[in-house]
């Protein structure tokens, strides 16, 4: 792997600068003219953008990067050439298109070795192919010498559900070795988990906070392809790259001293070596009641990483309303991906084509269309996102720091993947069931001839592993769907297969590219829906509401709405 990474710098900060003084009147005319020649919303359009943001001079767009200035760059007068006005007001009151957002990046100097010691003696394990670590808090150095490994189960502690894997163990100083997914993910029982539906206790995310709050030195999960709903190579992609956080007032201090994972096949040899059997333990470990077990083993793992401060940019464009223009609905997509990767035939560019380019390419569409069709009474707000593939990272700042406010915010559509491989007679909603968005979504395609149908993946969670997760936070209802996979051409067969290959074969690699079979109709498609849904509610007085299930409702209720 290429480890360049190119700094923001001061070009950069030139670039924000200028971006944020900006207005839609002196910005000058976007780069790709071909794009905007075509229809708003059409496959022509769609393709265009994509190209050109997934193209090899965007360096795969990642945070902190040259193609991070480019990338904003684009949108930022693509949204002016829409007839957006910058969404952001500065403490000056200047308007700018980019929600300044800082974060901190750790990238690693050193080539760790994870050594797991015990009677047999010690075992060393090599970065990137046998496991992968990181650290998100802000020291030059993490070291951890000789750490006990404590088996914990899928490392959850949910009060609600009477679940925590916690109990009785105290970890503080010690290393967590811990299941992806939940408990319910391979028998398909509910146990509260929701079946093989992930929750979000299911998350990586959410099992390396926990660890953290529980005073783990480390963070060990298992991969396991099926269960992670991805392969090694999606996390042996992101090694070596910048991992990156929200400053944090406290510095990461409430974090691992290291989170990270290891691959089934290390994990197995390191269960045999502690004489533990791991199918019993994940058997118990699913069970309510499981208590952790020592493994009779240490750690030990050193981190030598530089820590710098950067400025990231969401962007944010408004259209705004004629006749109620405090209320709002957002549509959302991350700009960002992985910027240099490991190579693949010598190409070290991880260009983000699908994941997300596409979807990038949709909020400038559906700026234009709804510009081209008329000022509409509610605002309406389109949020390119920075920082998702490092956590939702752009989605957390803004979260925090919303520029509309959450009361006033009538729904959010998240738009992460959009349809390259044709029409479909469906598309699916991750998610359904949630809230009073699927009633409009069944409606708006119901007119197109189509139907909806639930995510046919639930366990891999995908609902937790997108932005609009924060916005749900807030209590906004939202919308994020995925492409149908009952195709016009080839019906659910292609359909499946067109998903599991772009899975095995392209998600977070260098091949995931614009090339010659691509064929943007069906996220035209796709997209005509989601631009009637939002039409609807920016021309009317609906606000939408979680359903009585749903683990947002109650942060809307307190809103008011």
């Amino acid at each position: 792997m290429k480890l360049r990474h190119v700094a923001l710098a001061a070009a950069f900060a030139l670039a924000a600068c200028a971006s944020a003084s900006q207005t839609t009147e002196n910005l000058p005319p976007p780069p790709n003219a071909a794009a905007f020649a075509a229809p708003p919303l059409s496959a022509e359009a769609l393709l265009e953008h994509t190209r050109t943001l997934a193209s090899d001079a965007f360096e795969g767009r990642a945070p902190g990067t040259n193609g991070e200035r480019l990338t904003v760059d684009y949108l930022s007068r693509a949204f002016a050439a829409a007839g957006l006005q910058p969404g952001v007001t500065l403490p000056d009151g200047t308007r700018s298109w980019v929600q300044e957002t800082q974060l901190s990046a750790a990238t690693l100097t050193n080539t760790p070795t994870l050594t797991l010691s015990g009677r047999d003696g010690a075992r060393a394990y090599a970065y990137a192919t046998q496991f992968s670590a990181w650290t998100r808090r802000v020291e030059p150095v993490v070291n951890i010498e000789n750490a006990e490994l404590v088996f914990v189960g899928y490392g959850i502690n949910a009060p609600e559900l009477g679940w925590n894997d916690y109990e009785g163990v105290d970890v503080r100083g010690k290393i967590v070795v811990m299941l992806i997914n939940d408990p319910d993910f391979e028998t398909g029982d509910d146990r509260g988990f929701g079946g093989r539906a992930m929750t979000y206790y299911g998350r990586w995310t959410y099992k390396f906070e926990e660890a953290g709050r529980q005073g783990a030195a480390g963070a060990i999960i298992i991969h396991e392809t099926a269960p992670a709903s991805y392969p090694w190579a999606v996390i042996q992609s992101s090694t070596g790259s910048a991992r990156w956080d929200i400053v944090r007032a406290d510095g990461g201090a409430n974090r691992a001293g290291f989170e990270g994972w290891i691959t089934n096949d290390v994990a197995m040899e390191t269960f045999s070596r502690a004489r533990l059997d791991f199918n019993q333990l994940k058997a118990r470990a699913q069970t309510r009641g499981f208590r952790a077990v020592p493994m009779n083993l240490t750690g030990s793992l050193r981190l030598e990483t530089q820590i710098e401060t950067r400025t990231t940019a969401n962007v944010v464009g408004v259209l705004p309303g004629s006749q109620r223009p405090n209320e709002t609905i957002l549509y959302s997509a991350h700009w960002d991906h992985l910027g240099r990767c490991p190579p693949i035939n010598g190409d070290d560019i991880c260009n983000g084509a699908l994941d997300n380019a596409t979807g990038t390419a949709a909020l400038i569409e559906l700026a234009r269309r709804f510009h081209a069709e008329g000022a509409p009474e509610r605002s309406v707000a389109f949020i390119g996102l920075t920082a998702e593939e490092q956590g939702l990272l752009g989605a957390l700042y803004y979260m925090q720091n919303p520029i509309f406010p959450a009361r006033d915010t009538v729904a959010a559509i998240n738009m992460d993947g959009i349809n390259n491989a044709g029409l479909t007679h469906d598309i699916e909603v991750v998610g359904f069931g949630k809230s009073e968005m699927d009633d409009l979504i069944v409606e708006a395609a119901r007119a197109q001839g189509r139907r909806v149908e639930p995510d046919s993946a639930p366990e891999a969670g995908y609902f937790y592993r997108s932005d609009h997760l924060h916005f749900a936070q807030l209590g906004i209802p939202v919308l994020y769907t995925s492409n149908g996979i009952d195709m016009v051409d080839g019906g659910v067969a292609r359909g499946r297969a067109v998903n599991e290959a772009y899975t095995a074969n392209n998600y977070h690699k260098p091949s995931d590219e614009v090339t010659a079979d691509w064929d943007m109709s069906g996220g035209a498609q796709d997209l005509e829906l989601l631009y009637a849904i939002g039409r609807r509610l920016a021309d009317g007085e609906d606000w939408p509401q979680w359903r009585e299930n749903a683990e947002f409702r109650a942060a809307r209720t307190a809103s008011g709405r």
